[in-house]
């Protein structure tokens, strides 16, 4: 669903495109906030196409490779529509699978808790930086009227990834 409604609002923010010009836009702007994996991104446009969301047309260019350009179809903007308002009828949640390993610390390697929860602190720090460098890159590809949105989308991460950085050192010094 979720991939489903970026590659939907892709089409209808930046027109037709091809497979990879789609793929091109998630990496340079969505995959920092948006758990997409790219293969998966044809997987989906061929469910899209089946279903008549989108369209499909071969074009060739000279001598170049044949590329299948995708559109969206008024029925394709109805289901986008149907997916946000589905999420935004959803509430909230979030789950940690981590809390389970620290509600049965008493059966797990200490140890292991430890390596895993620097581990996690060094993924976020990471993380961290990534989102700040595709932040402003991304930002500044919108339109006025979209910034700000994607503004609140990044510091959305940006503030859970420190709020989790914060968590873990307090654990990590609980458990020292």
């Amino acid at each position: 669903m979720k991939i489903q409604l970026y590659i939907l609002g892709l089409l209808m923010r930046y027109g037709p495109q091809h497979g990879y010009s789609i793929k091109q836009i998630v990496s340079d702007n969505i995959a920092a906030f948006a758990k997409i994996k790219l293969p998966t991104i044809y997987y989906h446009l061929d469910k899209l196409a089946e279903k008549g969301y989108i369209n499909s047309v071969i074009e060739k260019d000279g001598n170049r490779p044949e590329k299948t350009v995708y559109s969206i179809t008024d029925s394709g903007i109805a289901y986008f529509n149907s997916l946000l308002n589905k999420i935004l009828a959803e509430n909230y949640s979030v789950e940690f699978d981590f809390d389970g390993v620290l509600y049965f610390s008493d059966f797990a390697d200490k140890d292991a808790v430890i390596k895993n929860l620097n581990r996690q602190k060094e993924y976020i720090e990471n993380k961290l930086k990534e989102l700040a460098r595709t932040k402003d890159n991304t930002v500044s590809k919108l339109l006025p009227d979209y910034r700000s949105y994607c503004i609140s989308i990044f510091n959305h991460h940006i503030y859970h990834l420190e709020t989790e950085l914060k968590w873990i050192n307090e654990t990590l010094k609980e458990l020292s």
